[in-house]
């Protein structure tokens, strides 16, 4: 299938430069080549689920999906003459406080970085978000996001030249197996086992405990239980592993972990705000990391928020985590006119 080029009028003059959308599936190995030319430099953590570094397989669904949709106007490719040495893509969604994001995601192979590549895709992505948003979002708020970790240097010195800010930071958290107190429950609370029916009462406590986290809805995905039942359903989910505490016939917290690949993740801590400040979370957490240490994992993770009102990174070092890693997420305010 051949594929139209895109034309640039201030493209980098790089001999054999040429940009395209993706063809589909196709592509897959050529866009994996990218992701892992780029793995040393950028430092990946492959443990880390806040990484987003893609499989070969996940890629190959990504662009089938996006073929089958008739999406490929919203991925990016870079070649020089026939190699791919960078790509980019585009996802949207909107936040609890009516805003439209649109999230570019961007990679180019380390030893084409300098050149203006990058700069040029970033600026094809600005372009390209401004018509979706246009067509799609007339009258709605938009505003632009990108992500770039603290060792993906070079995508943040860009970032920053570009006018986004870091408005909040993920923090990617290990355990440390040294330390690992036990923390007895609150009086008058107790923890049962999950059965699959109660999948629909802990999507609803997790609301509850994240609503309103940030003021007015900012940053704060909309919130859909059937979405999140159908994610706690997951086969790859054990419920042994999880902990949910009860205060007679209401859920009152849940520490949720998952092992996948050898390693696990806690993916959820939340209490319902009645029941803070009771330290229900700290005791949740040491019977999860307890169950999982029994089951033989070394590698435990967790992510949150730096600038979490729960103060949960501190919770989190109480019970021997440390941060490993820094996932700061970009913002630029949006405006209509092409630079």
């Amino acid at each position: 299938m051949s594929i139209a080029p895109i034309i640039l009028a201030d493209a980098p003059a790089i001999a054999g430069l040429s940009l395209r959308h993706v063809c589909g599936i196709q592509d897959a190995d050529a866009l994996y080549a990218v992701q892992v030319g780029r793995m040393a430099h950028d430092k990946i953590d492959l443990f880390c689920a806040s990484e987003g570094f893609p499989t070969r397989d996940s890629l190959h669904a990504e662009l089938a999906q996006a073929v089958a949709e008739s999406r490929q106007d919203q991925w990016l490719v870079a070649q020089i003459d026939e190699r791919v040495v960078g790509y980019g893509q585009i996802e949207s969604w909107p936040e609890g406080d009516g805003t439209w994001v649109y999230l570019t995601l961007g990679w180019v192979l380390p030893e084409w970085r300098g050149k203006g590549i990058g700069t040029a895709m970033l600026q094809w992505t600005e372009d390209r978000i401004r018509l979706l948003a246009a067509a799609e979002h007339p009258t709605e708020k938009c505003e632009f996001a990108a992500n770039a970790s603290s060792t993906e240097k070079e995508a943040t010195a860009l970032l920053l030249q570009e006018g986004y800010r870091a408005e909040y930071t993920v923090l990617e958290m290990g355990l440390d197996p040294l330390l690992m107190p036990a923390h007895p429950l609150p009086a008058g609370l107790d923890v049962r086992p999950v059965s699959p029916e109660q999948c629909v009462p802990i999507a609803a406590s997790i609301h509850e405990s994240y609503h309103q986290e940030y003021d007015g809805g900012r940053f704060e995905e909309n919130f859909d239980v059937a979405k999140e039942v159908a994610r706690l359903s997951d086969p790859k989910h054990d419920p042994m592993l999880w902990q949910v505490a009860w205060d007679g016939e209401e859920i009152a917290g849940q520490v949720l972990s998952v092992i996948e690949q050898g390693k696990a993740e806690v993916f959820e801590v939340s209490v319902r705000p009645a029941w803070r400040r009771r330290g229900l979370a700290r005791a949740l957490l040491s019977r999860a990391l307890q169950t999982l240490r029994e089951r033989g994992v070394d590698v435990i993770r967790l992510r949150t928020v730096a600038e979490f009102r729960t103060r949960a990174k501190d919770l989190y070092s109480s019970v021997g985590f440390r941060v490993l890693k820094e996932f700061p997420r970009y913002r630029k305010s949006f405006s209509w006119a092409n630079k």
